[in-house]
């Protein structure tokens, strides 16, 4: 089988046999500063995975497992996450601005203090802890979106809209 190498700026790269990342199975690893730019996860096992400040502007990890995965201070700009599994994730002062997160899974995950302005939520299950303290400024969701009990995401700058048929 091929290796695939993962640059990482802490300078621990990451040797992966696989031959693509898309489907990998990079399960709990350490992907510290991991350079996953513009890369395809679709469908990756990163469950557990330690992607604290990594690089994953652009990144398709559409399907992708990211349950109890640590995502603080990560770039994540763009990035898309639909249908993706990060329940329970450590996602505080992650940066993902625009990153599209329709119907991906964030119900318990710690989001204080990160950046979401511009995502879109459609069908997401966003009842994460900390919500409240995430900058949502811009970000879009329709009527089919979770939220925790008690919160009002338009006061917290999220446009709402009807769930299309």
């Amino acid at each position: 089988m091929a290796m695939i190498i993962i640059r990482c700026e802490a300078g621990d790269d990451v040797h992966v046999e696989a031959s693509t990342l898309d489907g990998a199975k990079l399960s709990g690893l350490n992907l510290h500063r991991a350079l996953l730019e513009g890369e395809d996860l679709r469908q990756a096992d990163l469950s557990g995975t330690d992607l604290r400040s990594a690089w994953l502007d652009r990144a398709v990890l559409d399907g992708a497992n990211l349950a109890h995965a640590r995502l603080p201070a990560c770039n994540a700009a763009r990035a898309s996450f639909v249908g993706a599994d990060l329940s329970g994730a450590f996602m505080r002062s992650g940066g993902f601005e625009g990153a599209d997160f329709t119907r991906a899974k964030l119900h318990g995950a710690d989001v204080g203090r990160a950046r979401f302005a511009g995502a879109v939520f459609d069908g997401a299950d966003l009842q994460a802890i900390d919500l409240g303290e995430a900058d949502l400024r811009g970000a879009r969701a329709d009527d089919s979106t979770l939220w925790p009990d008690g919160f009002v995401p338009q006061a917290h700058g999220v446009v709402v809209r009807a769930a299309p048929e």
